[in-house]
């Protein structure tokens, strides 16, 4: 699952690096292929990916409660504990990005980058 959000995040990385650079050609392609997924089934997909990402957001936020419940029962959290902790954690922080970008666009203009 991590392999899939990194591969989106240097998918998006790349597709707005193009954007940016100056190569007629390469942009115009770009664009028509972004104009293509708008339409058509292409919303519908969105949506659904959207959806299912979100219930994977919300299952690994579930977990980590768990995991922070459970630490504070015991008063100690085990190692195992803490590599499924990183790994809810990370796998949350990217669905995020990706679940919410709004949001994260209003972060960067909050903090002035």
């Amino acid at each position: 699952m991590i392999q899939l959000l990194f591969t989106l995040v240097f998918a998006q990385g790349a597709l707005a690096l193009f954007l940016m650079a100056n190569i007629p050609p390469l942009r115009k392609l770009i664009i028509k292929i972004l104009d293509r997924v708008k339409t058509g089934k292409g919303p519908a997909m969105v949506k659904t990916l959207g959806g299912t990402m979100l219930v994977i957001l919300a299952s690994s936020i579930t977990s980590i409660i768990k995991i922070q419940t459970r630490s504070v029962r015991m008063g100690t959290i085990t190692p195992t504990d803490q590599i499924l902790m990183r790994t809810h954690l990370l796998e949350a922080s990217l669905m995020g990005i990706f679940v919410f970008p709004s949001l994260d666009h209003r972060f960067l203009t909050l903090l002035g980058c």
